[in-house]
């Protein structure tokens, strides 16, 4: 078999690069043991890139926070042994109703007030307050957006060189970063040996590429017709969680669907799913691992795998 998938995680603190790939791998692969075993028993063949860039996160937020960094690696492995509890059909509004420290008025704020925002031109700094990270990634005085771009060249253009199907998993910062290390493979010089290749499914997760500010920061924004997308993806499944802030424009379908109308895309399509994870005692609807275990996650993810 000759696949490989790409992973890369989202945006705040992270725990040290091999404790987090461990993580995501047992949540990936606890959700296909769960519901397809032989995509479960095929996985050990494909290659794995992890793009690991939470040393940066973690030096930027620990000088713009005023904060030491904390190892929570034991916290995110206890709230992944709680995922493993719920069967595929109990990831139910009703069961993520009885969470502990539920809220969904961050959600409904965001969607309610980011376009308000954005015509008065405050949704940079409502966005530098809930995400600082987030929002550094597209600062031009910063180099933070570089730096963590370059963590994803390297394992994208090895997958690329196997010239096999690749599939992306991102969450949250980490499909932004994607999405604008996919434009610049298919829209810049250096990478023009690269520009017809294709990844076969790009995964967003708990993405915020729904998000008008954000769309007017990414790669390609300034220019016009085909070339304001990357060209170089054939399925693009996004999947966004309830009272998700982070994704609290759950739909890309509508927001990319020039791409269809370019013949560049071949789908898009989103899911909206319930997150299980608790955290510290609350409950954390953007937390990866309640994402990449969810029944929605482990269906694309095991049709990609066995086609």
């Amino acid at each position: 078999m000759n696949k490989t998938l790409v992973l890369i995680h989202g945006r705040s603190w992270k725990p040290k690069e091999s404790p987090l790939r461990s993580l995501w791998l047992d949540a990936i692969k606890s959700g296909l043991k769960r519901d397809n075993t032989e995509a479960y028993n095929r996985f050990s063949d494909i290659k794995v890139e992890f793009v690991y860039y939470g040393d940066i996160n973690n030096k930027f937020l620990k000088k713009e926070l005023n904060k030491p960094w904390i190892d929570d690696s034991d916290s995110r492995r206890i709230t992944l042994e709680q995922l493993r509890g719920y069967t595929a059909g109990q990831f139910t509004k009703r069961n993520y109703n009885k969470l502990p420290g539920k809220e969904s008025f961050k959600e409904g704020a965001a969607d309610v007030l980011s376009p308000i925002l954005n015509f008065f031109n405050l949704s940079e700094a409502l966005i530098a307050q809930v995400a600082p990270d987030m929002r550094e990634y597209w600062n031009d005085e910063s180099v933070f957006g570089t730096e963590v771009r370059r963590q994803m060249i390297k394992p994208l253009k090895r997958a690329f060189d196997r010239k096999g199907s690749t599939a992306i998993v991102a969450h949250s910062l980490g499909s932004m970063i994607s999405y604008d290390t996919l434009w610049k493979f298919n829209r810049y010089g250096e990478w023009f040996d690269y520009w017809k290749l294709k990844i076969d499914l790009f995964v967003t997760l708990g993405s915020p590429l729904g998000d008008i500010t954000v769309q007017e920061n990414l790669k390609g924004r300034k220019a016009s017709g085909e070339r304001r997308y990357p060209g170089n993806i054939r399925k693009w499944v996004n999947i966004a969680a309830e009272d998700d802030y982070i994704s609290h424009d759950s739909k890309i379908s509508d927001d990319y669907r020039k791409m269809r109308r370019h013949d560049m895309i071949e789908s898009i399509r989103d899911y909206k799913i319930y997150n299980l994870s608790v955290r510290d005692g609350k409950s954390n609807p953007h937390h990866s691992c309640g994402y990449l275990i969810h029944p929605t996650t482990t269906r694309v993810l095991a049709d990609w795998i066995l086609a």
